[in-house]
């Protein structure tokens, strides 16, 4: 019996049966579609700061897919806060939640109209906004991640599959693979890179213990234990307590500590100085948070504690460096648990 080898389903739709794409789409891609001709691509985001970090190699390699495409970011007024507009031509902010009781269902349409016709929609968001985003817009082809799978051909005409144990970011991009685009190997975030910043002269860990949901993070009590362990079990390394901007995301728990020469609290950063501060750093501990998704973007090794929230879908596969702290009964790990994770890194003597 002789078979036949498997064939991508069209032109510039490099999948078998791992995605969708509509008639319509197909179409487009086998007939119409060169992306050095695309003119006008638009991004869709709204998330907090983890999320809009793991955006920015998405918006680094469109711009390498659609050279002479311009780019626009859409966001959200409430998630502005390290938005990756810097990466996009052009940045158009949606009313959010802030803006609730101020505008009329007519300003939000207008407001929804902004984006302008696009010849791609890319949805990296896939909320009740973005979708008025898409059916507002004339473009040939709308991309999406969603995970109600009846908006496949409904609302998108092209969809990659979302799944919690994929890290997320790879998921983004596979949007772009789904056209025949190749991203690089070591994602690149146009941030601040570990490997040339590390300070191998005064290595410092960094610890931050604070999320958007108190859930996430750990009990004070146990953090201080942590943290007094870690410096008795590295002397030759600082500890360093980085601070939050919410109140509870201080140190002043913390003053016991001021008695080993090893320990300092550090004040909340701005994000250009994190990011920086972030690179610098032998490794960062963290629970599920941006300032984690922060240290990922800078190649920084990490130690991510998780119990209240999936780790798979924000865990880099592409580098070996970032290690997760979880019990599959989904109970808090221990102490013992994170410090034998920061030392299986291999980076610690």
């Amino acid at each position: 019996m002789k078979f036949s080898e498997p064939k991508i389903s069209s032109k510039h739709a490099c999948f078998e049966k791992g995605a969708y794409a509509s008639k319509s789409a197909k179409y487009y891609l086998n007939n119409e579609f060169d992306p050095n001709t695309v003119k006008k691509v638009a991004v869709i985001r709204h998330a907090a700061l983890g999320d809009q970090v793991i955006t920015r190699p998405f918006l680094v390699e469109a711009r390498k897919f659609f050279p002479n495409a311009e780019i626009t970011l859409v966001a959200l007024s409430t998630y502005q806060y390290g938005m990756p507009s810097d990466l996009a031509d052009r940045t158009v902010v949606l009313h959010g939640r802030d803006k609730k009781g101020l505008v009329s269902f007519s300003d939000k349409i207008a407001n929804f109209k902004e984006v302008g016709d696009q010849d791609i929609i890319f949805d990296l968001a896939c909320t009740n906004r973005s979708y008025w985003v898409n059916i507002l817009n004339k473009a040939k082809l709308k991309v999406g991640f969603p995970y109600k799978s009846w908006l496949r051909g409904k609302l998108y005409n092209a969809a990659v599959w979302r799944s919690d144990f994929s890290p997320e970011v790879e998921t983004m991009l596979d949007m772009l693979r789904l056209l025949g685009h190749t991203p690089a190997l070591r994602l690149d975030f146009a941030y601040p890179d570990h490997q040339e910043l590390v300070n191998k002269k005064n290595p410092y860990i960094v610890y931050f213990n604070g999320a958007s949901q108190p859930r996430k993070v750990l009990q004070n009590d146990q953090m201080k234990t942590l943290l007094e362990a870690a410096i008795k079990k590295h002397p030759n390394i600082e500890h360093v307590f980085l601070e939050g901007v919410k109140d509870n995301e201080k140190g002043e728990y913390l003053s016991d500590l001021s008695k080993y020469q090893n320990f300092k609290v550090q004040p909340c950063l701005p994000l250009d100085e994190l990011l920086a501060y972030c690179a610098g750093a032998t490794m960062v501990v963290a629970p599920d948070t941006g300032v984690r998704n922060v240290a990922i973007s800078t190649h920084t090794p990490t130690v991510g504690i998780f119990y209240a929230t999936v780790p798979f879908r924000y865990t880099p596969r592409y580098e070996v460096i970032h290690q997760i702290v979880m019990n599959a009964d989904a109970s808090i790990p221990t102490n013992k648990q994170i410090l034998n994770s920061m030392a299986h890194s291999g980076l610690l003597r």
